[in-house]
């Protein structure tokens, strides 16, 4: 028997494996360039639309298993040595039919800083969080324009929220760099770069106003976020060393 073949479009093969991990009782949520489109309330204007060549997922640690066997089954094809040497951290898959990458994290998203997601990947949503897609994208010490790009359209599709309201959740983004030093500069330093970025992304008058009024709310938030003993030591040594890591991409 054939394997069902992945859907040519991007987005389609999103919300279809979204389906079939739902009706599976399996625990995956959507996060990178794809995972915005999908999350705005419509279609983000024609200047923040891109094209997305890859899918990204957080799984639970608990479904992995079960994760890649849906993959292997619906398309996909395992990348074997990789899956092997780092299956318990982060899985790699391919779609033949569209020579397209799928990423797998298992609980927790790593790259230039680290932020667990176990416990962060909602019900009946094909994404994760607002507050944790932008924590994603912006955690990248050397960010690149796709992502302030894809800051902006998130930021302009999410109200800011407090206290676990809908939205940008500024109770959860607090919570991850009221911790971290490093978290938090990573993340205040590239606000500032997507408000830079802002007055050219081809956004009309009001929605760049809304755009940086919810970067100065949340920059806000941040700054007046009380601040654990660990945040304020590594506050003292400061940029003197590197506070993030910088990710090596599999081959």
């Amino acid at each position: 028997m054939n394997q069902p073949a992945p859907a040519a479009d991007l987005l389609t093969e999103a919300r279809r494996l979204h389906g079939l991990a739902e009706a599976a009782g399996i625990t995956a949520r959507l996060l990178g360039g794809a995972a915005v489109a999908i999350s705005a309330p419509g279609p983000l204007p024609p200047a923040l639309q891109r094209p997305y060549k890859d899918l990204d997922y957080v799984v639970r640690r608990a479904d992995a298993a079960r994760w890649r066997g849906l993959l292997d089954g619906h398309g996909y094809t395992a990348d074997t040595q990789f899956n092997t040497l780092h299956g318990a951290q982060r899985l790699l898959h391919y779609d033949p039919a569209h020579q397209r990458q799928l990423d797998t994290f298992v609980s927790s998203f790593a790259m230039c800083h680290a932020l667990d997601l176990e416990d962060r990947l909602p019900a009946g949503s094909a994404t994760l969080a607002p507050a944790d897609l932008l924590l994603t994208k912006l955690q990248i010490y050397e960010v690149n324009d796709k992502d302030l790009i894809d800051a902006i359209a998130l930021l302009l599709s999410h109200p800011v929220g407090a206290d676990g309201q809908p939205g940008l959740d500024t109770r959860r983004l607090a919570k991850v760099t009221g911790t971290d030093w490093g978290w938090y500069t990573t993340l205040t330093d590239n606000l500032a770069k997507v408000a830079a970025r802002l007055p050219g992304a081809g956004l009309s008058a009001d929605q760049a106003t809304l755009v940086a009024g919810r970067i100065d709310q949340i920059s806000a938030a941040l700054a007046s976020a009380p601040k654990s003993l660990k945040w304020r030591a590594q506050a003292k040594v400061g940029r003197r060393v590197p506070w993030y890591d910088l990710p090596e991409e599999p081959d």
